[in-house]
């Protein structure tokens, strides 16, 4: 130890407390030293567990002026976004395949799975429908080596209540056209599907000012000698509907259309069919209006019904003319949107009138997980429809939803 006047010398005299004691002294003065400063600097009611952040960095400065946070915040964040993207990145690369015996659980579980989607399909003996939720490659991977008669599936056109209203997701224009041959006889097929297709596309040019042509409509049939039966997916170039919702609303306004054109064109009276063959039954359209419900099953391509013998298959026609079997595959999945899909497209009752319809279109940058407010249309009002939805942060959405759900019910 270095001598001078603010130290002492250490005695080893037999007079002098030994070594052993004196460090336990100063020790003792030690503890008593920091209680002190422990006491005096931390006041009754005042103690912290752990580390404090001001109410500006917790809420967010309310003068709109980003706050300084500290660097450890930061850091946190930022191994918070890595941790996330890896998981979602990993989620991306499972391929997913879980069969359910109820829609809503197999829908709960889609939810958690990046790229799941859900399907349905019926036992090829018992006719008993089942749910499954998969990606869409993993689905066709299993269901192209399956044997032919026992393909029953479709494709599960999802729509979420959210509080009081119903939030579907994205989809494309579809139809089911059917009707009885032997009551309607002389009735040509491709006739009355290339005059429907006319009047859809004078509809999306006068609506909403989209150029469409017949390369767009994906053809599927499964008539018999009994029954025609069609279904057309039209699928417009980074454009879809907002959900199967608009897609029907959009539907009655084609039927209206065909309704009035037929009063001062008889071409589109080859557009009605009798129902059965009773000779009073009245004519009605042969667009079967009632597969725009909530949670539809759509029959997929490839597919019969149980216990029928007839597939869905490409007639040849329009977009699938010189498609491979994946390809025509996956171009008929009426919810499996592209990646440069942009614009959605919404036709849904004005507030005001209930008999007017309203027809608009939404821009989104990040298609999937939430929508940009529209663009100017030249509608005064913007409706409840653009302030609903996904937010563009999906992770609180799901955290949010989660804690404010009961049960399955959100």
């Amino acid at each position: 130890m270095n001598q001078g006047n603010s130290t002492r010398k250490v005695s080893a005299s037999p007079c002098s407390p030994s070594l052993s004691e004196q460090r336990k002294a100063t020790a003792t003065s030690a503890q008593l030293s920091v209680e002190k400063c422990v006491s005096t600097a931390v006041q009754p009611g005042k103690f912290s567990r752990g580390k404090q952040f001001s109410p500006v960095i917790f809420y967010g400065s309310p003068h709109g002026v980003p706050p300084k946070r500290p660097l450890s915040l930061l850091r946190l964040l930022r191994e918070i976004h890595i941790d996330l993207s890896e998981q979602e990145k990993s989620n991306l690369r499972t391929q997913v395949w879980a069969t359910f015996p109820r829609q809503d659980e197999a829908v709960k579980f889609a939810k958690v799975h990046a790229n799941a989607h859900v399907f349905s399909y019926q036992d090829h003996y018992s006719g008993q429908r089942r749910y499954l939720a998969s990606t869409y490659e993993e689905f066709w991977k299993r269901y192209k080596i399956m044997e032919s008669k026992l393909r029953h599936h479709y494709e599960v056109i999802q729509e979420v209540e959210i509080s009081t209203h119903l939030s579907g997701f994205p989809c494309h224009l579809y139809f089911d056209l059917e009707f009885n041959k032997r009551d309607n006889l002389g009735r040509d097929g491709d006739e009355m599907v290339d005059l429907l297709i006319s009047v859809i596309l004078e509809a999306l040019l006068e609506k909403y000012s989209i150029n469409g042509n017949q390369d767009w409509v994906v053809e599927l049939d499964s008539s018999t000698e009994e029954k025609f039966s069609r279904h057309l997916i039209m699928r417009m170039p980074k454009t879809a509907f907002k959900d199967n919702s608009h897609v029907g609303a959009f539907v009655a306004e084609i039927c209206s259309r065909i309704a009035s054109a037929k009063e001062t064109d008889e071409r589109f009276e080859k557009l009605y069919v009798k129902k059965d063959s009773t000779s009073d039954s009245p004519d009605q359209l042969f667009v079967d209006t009632a597969v725009y419900s909530r949670n539809r099953c759509f029959r997929l391509a490839l597919s019969s019904k149980a216990g029928k013998n007839s597939f869905l298959l490409p007639t040849g026609r329009f977009k699938c003319k010189d498609m491979g079997e994946e390809d025509m595959f996956m171009t008929s999945l009426i919810c499996k949107m592209d990646d440069d899909c942009a614009k959605l497209l919404v036709c849904k009752m004005e507030l005001d009138c209930v008999k007017t319809l309203q027809f608009e279109t939404e821009v989104t940058s990040n298609f999937g997980r939430y929508c940009r407010a529209p663009e100017n249309t030249g509608i005064s009002d913007v409706s409840t429809t653009y302030q609903t939805g996904k937010s563009p942060f999906p992770y609180l959405d799901e955290f949010i939803v989660s804690i404010a759900s009961t049960d399955n019910v959100p």
